[in-house]
């Protein structure tokens, strides 16, 4: 798979309405990005706890499904 194939999948969900933009997919390694915006941060402009392990927690199930389709 690729990370556009996947990216594509996750558009229309929560990570999707996140931010978050896979650069790479391997069933070992799983990299990507977020934007901080200002909706995804709390005050003083720091990225939500949440946000982060919702980030985190993305590339985890990433790195689940491509071990277990592959």
């Amino acid at each position: 798979m690729t990370p556009e194939s996947i990216q594509a999948m996750l558009a229309p969900l929560f990570p999707g309405l996140m931010g978050v933009q896979l650069t790479e997919v391997a069933p070992e390694r799983v990299a990507a990005t977020l934007t901080v915006r200002p909706d995804l941060c709390t005050v003083g402009a720091i990225l939500h706890g949440g946000a982060i392990m919702a980030f985190a927690d993305t590339l985890g199930a990433v790195g689940t499904f491509l071990n277990l389709v592959s």
